[in-house]
């Protein structure tokens, strides 16, 4: 574990860890960080330039930066939302490997306790601005000499939000109704991004390049795309439909997992000669994020449920398909539509994430589809039915914007999928807010 000797006691101020043979882990910067940047007024980057800090972030839970979607205030720039990763050591960024990790392209702020220059090169090649991190470990003023939990001061986040149109509520009800209005906005923005996908590649290809991002969760989602392109709807089920019902399931699985890169003997880069036409060529196992992923959730699980849905809706079509369960307006029978059970183990295509790929890809595709048609009433089938989509899964990101955004006794108020969704673009606005 990384730790951090203290330095010598300065003037004026006493640092926290002082004395020797205190040491720091980087786990207790972390901690510190969340509890005090937003307090820190004499943050400044290495070049000279004020930052404040709106927001410290989220904590990462899984490979990638510490702190998720920060929101600083950087002089001369306005408004930054990005990520922050924090060391002991500005060179614990290369020894730890990520200046070649695209995984923290999104880093914003580099904080460090030992700096040795002004920038830290990301993946990308652009770079990210160093601030010195020891005033986190001074005492201030009153109880903040203490490293027992502090609780954060009210971050003013609904400032940031009214520069984006989105006005404080002042009672439970008028925050149901914002995130009722703000979970709308999603969907019809993810329905207008999907009305174009349909227009350049087909209903079928759309939706099914839609469910195949849901299935990368957050950590896989761009190869989960990439497999998609390689492996089109067209190729896979038009070879699969010349096959006898009983062999489709396990060769699309085949055909699937030899172009990702996952499985059979394909060199990586080159085609697939012995599948079916038009896909390929094989994608870089690197390319997939494993990682502290855990077994149910790994992506060769998540292939196979993709192929069991395709094999599921090989005669109607998918678009057709799911688009007939929606008009029931039943969540309930959407969600059984997208389950995928397991043999003899965890489900393949869980409920919970059977839920979130109908709210985020099969309804507001629906939606666009029937816009894109010009038949109004499928329209209002899938908006209807996703305002009767009851909560989906909890997970970090809900119930942090829950928490920076509302009082304790309001924060159940996130009591469906379209609300939960409304959390989710008030987030995104949070991160483009200028």
């Amino acid at each position: 574990m990384t730790t951090y000797l203290a330095p010598p006691v300065t003037s004026g101020r006493r640092l926290v860890s002082e004395g020797p043979g205190k040491k720091m882990p980087e786990r207790l910067l972390a901690k510190l960080w969340k509890e005090r940047a937003a307090r820190l007024t004499n943050l400044r980057t290495e070049a000279g330039k004020r930052v404040r800090v709106v927001y410290p972030g989220r904590s990462g839970a899984s490979a990638g930066p510490d702190f998720r979607d920060a929101l600083l205030e950087v002089e001369g720039l306005g408004l930054v939302s990005g990520d922050v990763e924090l060391h002991i050591r500005q060179s614990d960024w290369k020894s730890h490997g990520h200046g070649g990790d695209y995984n923290y392209n999104g880093v914003v702020l580099h904080g460090v306790l030992e700096v040795t220059s002004e920038e830290t090169r990301l993946q990308s090649g652009t770079h990210a601005p160093v601030v010195d991190l020891r005033a986190l470990l001074e005492e201030g003023p009153a109880k903040e000499c203490s490293l027992d939990p502090v609780a954060p001061e009210p971050l003013d986040l609904w400032r940031v939000l009214a520069r984006r149109g989105v006005l404080e509520p002042f009672s439970m009800d008028e925050a149901g109704e914002a995130l009722d209005r703000a979970g709308d906005h999603r969907f019809q923005l993810k329905s207008r991004w999907l009305s174009e996908c349909i227009l350049s590649d087909g209903p079928d290809q759309a939706l099914y390049q839609a469910l195949m991002e849901g299935l990368g969760y957050s950590s896989n989602r761009r190869p989960f795309i990439e497999l998609a392109s390689r492996a089109p709807y067209q190729a896979v089920t038009h070879a699969a439909g010349q096959l006898v019902p009983g062999a489709r399931f396990g060769a699309m699985c085949g055909w699937l997992g030899a172009c990702a890169g996952l499985a059979g003997p394909v060199s990586p880069g080159q085609p697939l000669s012995a599948l079916p036409r038009m896909i390929g060529p094989a994608m870089n196992h690197g390319e997939w994020r494993l990682f502290r992923v855990r077994p149910a959730n790994h992506p060769r699980r998540r292939i196979m449920g993709a192929a069991l849905i395709l094999d599921r809706f090989l005669e109607r079509g998918l678009a057709v398909g799911l688009g007939e369960i929606v008009q029931g307006l039943s969540p309930a029978k959407l969600t059984e539509a997208l389950c995928v059970p397991g043999t003899g183990g965890p489900a393949l295509v869980g409920p919970g994430r059977a839920r979130d790929l109908a709210v985020n890809a099969v309804l507001p595709f629906v939606h666009a589809w029937a816009e894109v048609k010009g038949r109004g009433p499928g329209a209002d089938a899938a908006l209807a039915a996703y305002h009767l989509y009851p909560r989906l899964p909890d997970n970090e990101l809900y119930r942090e914007m829950a928490e920076q955004l509302f009082p304790p006794s309001w924060r159940g108020v996130a009591d469906s999928a379209r609300r939960q969704q409304g959390l989710l673009h008030l987030s995104a606005l949070l991160k483009g807010a200028h």
